[in-house]
């Protein structure tokens, strides 16, 4: 591998992150490194030290980042802690719908899971339902947080659950649903989720699923595991599979259709709309929900691509 082409592959891994305020460890620099396999931790390091001696990039207490933008380490210690404190409440509210039947998985998604959040952020849900029950799902996950006061609305979003994208298990891989041909926000997003509840292991079976993944983090590895996970006791087994057998037939396919009817007419006008443009920003159909109206990934790819035109140039 050449040095120059891994220079330029940290350097592009810098300016996607940047673009949140995120420095980097050596480590996550190597676990997340844009496009090529990472060396060994003792190169990667020694590569590291020279692009500092060249003021290709800065570190400070063990953060590396672009030049001049110190500033983006304190605000990663920040959001470090607000992250860390919203996953509890997600956990807390995760274990209120961690009963509805045919729910397979929840991850934490967005700024909680990136570790970028702030005090007035809420907390996104990325669920997996069954397939043919999606709609079912997000029927009784809302109306449970809705009426634990747990739901976002209207104005109420600091440190509530916005349920923004559902998925059936026929519909992990998530590639037709990008914004443009290299969708860095994307990919960068879904490898970043956080399972909270996943007691069938989703998560991977999620990255099998998203081989795709592997063109643009190619260091990924499907061996990720993380601590906290919630369990599901014997009674709540036992309570989810009764109505998942009742439901399971031509009467659970009814309750389907007439959840989804119900939630698309109670859906607003302008979401309705998007549904209909071809961008994925908003998608509803029977194995995917996705009613993100202010997608942003078209913009942060033009200014991650234009950061990494200037950054080959530079070099």
């Amino acid at each position: 591998m050449e040095k120059q082409d891994l220079k330029k592959a940290i350097l592009c891994t810098l300016a996607y992150f940047d673009l949140n305020t995120y420095p980097l460890t050596a480590i996550e620099i190597g676990q997340w490194l844009y496009g090529l396999p990472s060396p060994d931790l003792v190169d990667l390091l020694a590569l590291l030290e020279e692009m500092k001696r060249q003021n290709q990039l800065q570190e400070k207490y063990g953060y590396f980042y672009l030049p001049g933008r110190e500033a983006t380490v304190e605000k990663r210690r920040c959001g470090l802690v607000i992250s860390e404190l919203k996953l509890k409440k997600a956990r807390r509210a995760a274990k209120f719908v961690r009963g509805v039947p045919f729910l397979k998985a929840i991850f934490v998604c967005n700024t909680v899971s990136s570790g970028t959040a702030l005090v007035d952020s809420d907390i996104d849900f990325f669920i997996i339902a069954k397939s043919g029950r999606l709609w079912l799902v997000r029927f009784f996950t809302n109306i449970i947080l809705r009426l634990f006061g747990l739901r976002t609305y209207g104005d109420r979003q600091r440190d509530k659950i916005c349920l923004s994208f559902f998925v059936d298990d026929s519909n992990l891989n998530l590639e037709k649903l990008k914004a443009a041909e290299i969708d860095i926000h994307f990919a960068y997003w879904a490898v970043q989720m956080m399972p909270i509840y996943d007691p069938d292991n989703y998560w991977k079976k999620f990255l099998s699923a998203n081989y795709w993944l592997k063109k643009y983090i190619p260091n990924l590895s499907n061996n990720l595991f993380f601590l906290n996970l919630i369990n599901s006791g014997k009674i709540l087994i036992i309570w989810k599979k009764f109505w998942e057998i009742i439901w399971s037939g031509a009467y659970g396919d009814l309750l389907e259709k007439q959840a989804r009817d119900w939630q698309i007419l109670k859906m607003k006008l302008s979401v309705q709309e998007k549904s209909k443009i071809p961008n994925n920003s908003v998608v509803i159909n029977n194995g995917v929900i996705k009613l993100h109206e202010n997608d942003t990934r078209l913009d942060c790819a033009q200014v991650w691509q234009t950061r990494v035109q200037a950054i080959i140039n530079s070099l």
